[in-house]
């Protein structure tokens, strides 16, 4: 009897029971730069409202899972866009993944935290997290580093290299390196204010908005004929992990 008046309980196990079902849903808009709307593995954040006897429940649905989309479609959905400013598609795990995967010699800790900053420091201005890690990792060597730039001066994307033996700028710490990385981007794919204070030095120099997409950075970015290609192909890598 009392299950019965007790609404809230009935409510709960009606909801576990109806969570293999088919339901009405609709789609909230992603704000730009909201990690909270970022696609994490097959889901993404979703408006469900499930109304009984005047009660609202608004759950996370997964797409893949709750059978509003096959497999192979989400998949196709989540390529990571070559938008410099856009939202990425990928999560931190992922990131980090695809850094020790490509480099043994680096620990969990470093790749984790890196991803993380990359993450952070993207959501921050509304940069693409997808594009602007897959670049440092080829502008490291997936920070392997070996050219003009060591892994002390914290220059994620050779800020500053000219290919003559100068080493370019240098950065007080992790998160500084990734901000001027992010801040450099923007500069190029972007007409809009920072949001945080200025620390690359080159920002300056740049045609704002210049290049919108990677394919735009070949011959601004680096001279390199097939620099766009190259990060593209990383990005394809990147959106196969898992």
């Amino acid at each position: 009897m009392w299950l019965i008046f007790n609404k809230p309980v009935v409510f709960t196990l009606l909801l576990m029971v109806l969570c293999t079902s088919t339901y009405t849903y609709s789609e909230s808009n992603p704000t730009l730069g909201s990690v909270k709307h970022k696609f994490i593995g097959y889901q993404q954040q979703l408006t469900l409202s499930v109304n009984l006897s005047g009660l609202t429940a608004i759950v996370p649905v997964d797409y893949y899972r709750a059978g509003f989309y096959p497999k192979a479609t989400i998949k196709a959905r989540l390529l990571p866009s070559e938008q410099i400013m856009a939202l990425g598609v990928t999560s931190e795990e992922q990131l980090e993944t695809f850094l020790l995967q490509n480099n043994h010699h680096i620990g969990l800790s470093t790749a984790r935290h890196l991803a993380r900053l990359y993450i952070e420091e993207s959501a921050i201005e509304g940069v693409n997290p997808d594009v602007a890690f897959t670049q440092m990792c080829l502008e490291t060597g997936f920070l392997r580093f070996g050219g003009d730039v060591d892994n002390q001066q914290h220059n994620y994307c050779g800020l500053g290299v000219t290919g003559k033996g100068e080493k370019g700028l240098s950065f007080i710490d992790t998160r500084t390196g990734v901000r001027a990385h992010i801040q450099h981007l923007k500069a190029y794919a972007s007409t809009e204010k920072l949001n945080t204070d200025l620390v690359d030095e080159r920002f300056r120099f740049v045609e704002r908005g210049s290049a919108e997409k990677i394919v735009d950075l070949t011959g601004k970015w680096a001279t390199d004929t097939q620099y766009d290609k190259k990060i593209r192909s990383l990005l394809n890598r990147l959106g196969k992990i898992e």
